[in-house]
């Protein structure tokens, strides 16, 4: 082996070993130190004393290898146009980018976790690929949240709902014509046109069943999720029905998507939005607003369950990362 190949791969190695101390850091920083895991665990003691709240509770956990897998799925069609890769390798993906968002605001260094695993394709439009699925992901979190929002909102009901259809039909139009992303080039300086150009047509890449494949994978997804969030808003004794349960949950995921954060205070985040989105609905609805003190302790624990542990198993896997290729060694 050459001394630049040792360099490079001594440069690897000390890379994967960072990731691991930061993703440990910010793990212990997020679950061991959190007041707020602290209090969904006392929840826990206190409000279990239901055999049937602890078989709920372990229904959504194991929810959790479902999702995982759509998402494996999903990724799979996503990166076809750059490298066929196994549904396995594609599962692995998933976990090394939920470790790897961890570094980011929203989460959105997810796709980093991703393209190191790929052997062959282009990574930069491995990268850009996500935008499709990303794309997919916000179709069906904005016809959820915005269905949601109608309920909330008690004037002008009928002018809302024309705009929601305008919004919704506008999205999905953009969605299956995401090839014409293309024409940005028109608006690229001459000298980098030629380079840039691959990059941008790998959107045209993608056919209508492929695209259909994507948004049904995403709205599965999206229905799965919210099924844990009310499994375990169950497990915590909140009395709503599926569908009354539903509703706050689609408008504070839509909040959620609007809304930035950064990974150590995004418990924080998202237990401030599910208060304050359930509150007002408990009252709409006669409940005792109490009770959104439960929903905060079911959104933390869904977090724990469909981010944290699958981040704790990424870092496991960071091995298999590969920063750079034998061709570059």
């Amino acid at each position: 082996m050459s001394d630049k190949a040792k360099i490079i791969k001594f440069t690897e190695t000390i890379v994967k070993i960072v990731i691991v101390l930061l993703g440990i850091w910010i793990l212990y920083k997020k679950i061991i130190q959190n007041q707020n895991v602290t209090q969904v665990w006392n929840d826990i003691k206190i409000s279990f004393t239901d055999k049937n709240q602890f078989i709920l509770m372990i229904a959504a956990f194991l929810l959790v290898t479902v999702n995982i897998l759509l998402e494996a799925l999903k990724w799979k069609i996503q990166v076809k146009p750059i490298e066929d890769i196994s549904l396995g390798k594609s599962y692995i993906s998933i976990f090394t980018g939920m470790t790897a968002g961890m570094f980011f605001p929203n989460r959105m260094g997810n796709f980093l976790g991703r393209i190191f695993i790929l052997e062959k394709g282009d990574r930069i439009k491995a990268a850009m690929v996500t935008i499709v699925g990303g794309f997919a992901q916000m179709i069906a979190t904005v016809c959820f949240g915005m269905i949601a929002l109608l309920f909330f909102i008690e004037k002008n009901k009928l002018l809302i709902f024309f705009g929601i259809i305008i919004i919704i039909s506008l999205l999905i139009i953009m969605y299956f014509k995401i090839h014409l992303l293309k024409y940005l080039q028109l608006f690229i300086p001459k000298r980098f046109k030629e380079k840039t150009k691959s990059y941008i047509e790998i959107f045209s890449q993608y056919n209508k069943k492929e695209l259909t494949e994507i948004l049904i994978i995403s709205f599965a997804r999206y229905l799965l999720y919210s099924f844990q969030f009310v499994i375990l808003i169950w497990a915590f004794n909140v009395p709503l029905s599926y569908i009354n349960a539903m509703i706050p949950i689609s408008l504070t995921y839509l909040m959620m998507m609007i809304v930035p954060y950064i990974t150590i205070t995004e418990i924080a985040v998202r237990g401030s939005v599910s208060i304050l989105i359930f509150e007002k609905w408990l009252m709409m609805n006669g409940i005792n607003s109490s009770l959104s003190a439960m929903v905060f302790s079911a959104s933390s624990l869904l977090w724990i369950f469909n981010i944290a542990i699958p981040a704790v198993i990424g870092l496991f896997l960071t091995n298999r990362l590969k920063f750079f290729r034998k061709n570059e060694l």
